[in-house]
């Protein structure tokens, strides 16, 4: 690795700061319209709607925390908004959020990345943690059972892969890969997970724009997004996969949006080019060992947040006239790398398959301190589940009871070409035998014969004891969602829904 420095006089860079957050707020707007777009035609409008309606409330919320903060300290409101960039933390924050986060906790969220992850440590170019990360940290610890279940997604391909331990070769990641339209998909960003996160190529588009405009240096994403690029080829061919996993793992996730929006912060990341190298490849090594070993399933957060705490000592370390100590600087730096990599690699030998119905538990959790004690959401059987496109046949009656064979749609999209075309969309399906006691018109048993969703995410709503639940229930009957399993749970109701409906006829 060869390191440049420029001796002094150093030239400014002609961007000021004004200009780069214009440039900024236009590549957030950009990622924001294509989410709308997105979610309105795959979802329906009220997806996109939820989209905009996120937005306002995150940016709203961030210039009245501001504006209160800056009368209580007379401070001149217009002068300190327009110096504060606060509508560019919320903007962040909303686009790494899931659309069906309430709310209330993005104003909540908000607020606290404002007050105590920026304005507390002095304002705008003062704060020692990235206030997005900050604020998003306190939505997934505090507020994961917030979620309202009426957007409702399905997994991300960073769930489903925890579903097998991370663990992705031949079948297996066929199988993940199929659910999102393959690496194509991924990359035109044809799935759902973090608003923000899944146009690979805007994305992209946006990075080179930021670097041609001197927004934003290129060694920070270029290094981080590679590291995690390197990473994961080696534990993929330690585990019987290559280069798709290693794309996998860069496309999913916040991969490419916090390594350029969040990773590149120039407040909370090292000053000299070597302190961005050993920056960029640590965050990446974190990434990968949060990812593939804790109980989330992405680690590009906490990663950054990490990072942000260690950047101070990072700059130590590189500290001094970086021509005399150019030899010494260079050797912290590779030193510095090689360690980090090799902690991830070392983490990466260690991983074993698992059997996602197996794991059920675990990867249909986003965060591990979501409430235990969340009150239920309950579905109702006489609710409309038009949606869910069902179709039920009548394969017995005698005369006391009827067994009918429904299918109704999971969430997995297997007709990308329905998309591309807007000839409509075909979703993988489940199907049940569904018997109704005729005399009272009530359900006595359900019998999942084919399972078309994500194992290890949906499998918890077609458990014996969630199926056992329907039984005696008419369609005035009321049951609970299986937390993280929401769409599977509906689907499962509109099955139920639909037997019910036949029988009454």
């Amino acid at each position: 690795m060869r390191l440049k420095f420029q001796p002094s006089p150093s030239l400014r860079n002609k961007q000021s700061t004004s200009s780069i957050m214009k440039d900024l707020t236009l590549c957030l707007l950009a990622v924001t319209a294509y989410a709308v777009f997105y979610y309105s035609a795959t979802f329906g409008a009220n997806y996109g709607l939820r989209v905009v309606f996120m937005m306002l409330d995150g940016v709203v919320t961030a210039l009245i925390t501001e504006a209160i903060y800056f009368k209580a300290t007379k401070q001149d409101i217009k002068t300190g908004l327009a110096a504060s960039y606060g509508w560019i933390t919320a903007m962040i924050l909303v686009l790494i959020t899931d659309i069906g986060i309430s709310y209330y906790a993005i104003t909540v969220a908000t607020v606290i990345a404002i007050v105590f992850g920026k304005l507390v440590y002095g304002g705008f170019g003062q704060n020692i943690f990235n206030p997005a990360a900050f604020g998003e940290a306190i939505i997934m610890n505090y507020f994961a059972s917030t979620k309202s279940v009426d957007f409702a997604t399905g997994a991300t391909p960073t769930v489903a892969a925890k579903g097998y331990g991370w663990v992705l070769g031949g079948e297996s990641l066929s199988t993940v890969l199929n659910q999102y339209s393959g690496l194509s998909g991924m990359f035109l960003g044809q799935y759902a997970s973090t608003i923000g996160s899944t146009c690979a190529l805007l994305l992209i588009l946006c990075m080179i724009f930021l670097i041609v405009r001197e927004d934003i240096d290129w060694q920070t994403p270029v290094f981080y997004i590679g590291t995690i690029f390197v990473i994961a080829l080696c534990i993929g061919l330690m585990h019987g996969a290559g280069f798709e996993y290693a794309l996998f793992h860069v496309l999913a996730g916040g991969v490419l949006f916090g390594g350029i929006f969040m990773a590149t912060d120039p407040v909370t990341t090292p000053i000299s080019l070597p302190g961005r190298i050993v920056y960029a490849v640590g965050a990446a090594s974190l990434t990968m060992i949060i990812r593939t070993k804790s109980n989330f399933s992405d680690g590009v957060l906490y990663a950054i947040l990490l990072m942000n705490m260690l950047s101070p000592a990072i700059d130590k370390m590189m500290d001094g006239n970086q021509i005399k100590n150019a030899n010494r600087l260079r050797k912290n730096t590779i030193i510095s790398c090689i360690i980090s990599i090799a902690l991830a690699l070392s983490v990466g030998a260690v991983l074993e398959e698992k059997t996602p119905s197996a794991n059920a538990e675990e990867t249909s959790t986003q965060a591990p301190s979501t409430s235990e004690h969340a009150e239920a959401v309950k579905l109702s059987l006489g609710d409309d589940y038009a949606d869910y496109k069902v179709k039920c046949e009548e394969t017995s009656n005698d005369g006391k009871k009827a067994v009918y064979h429904c299918t109704a749609r999971g969430f997995g999209l297997i007709d990308p070409d329905g998309m591309a075309t807007a000839s409509g969309h075909e979703y993988s399906r489940n199907e049940a035998d569904i018997t109704v006691n005729l005399e009272n018109k009530t359900i006595e048993s359900i019998e999942i014969t084919h399972f078309g969703d994500t194992e290890g995410v949906g499998t918890p709503a077609t458990a014996d004891q969630s199926l056992n639940s329907y039984k005696g229930l008419g369609l005035d009957g009321e049951v609970d969602c299986t937390t993280g399993a929401t769409y599977t749970s509906k689907s499962v109701a509109a099955m139920a829904h639909a037997a019910l409906s036949a029988a009454s006829n």
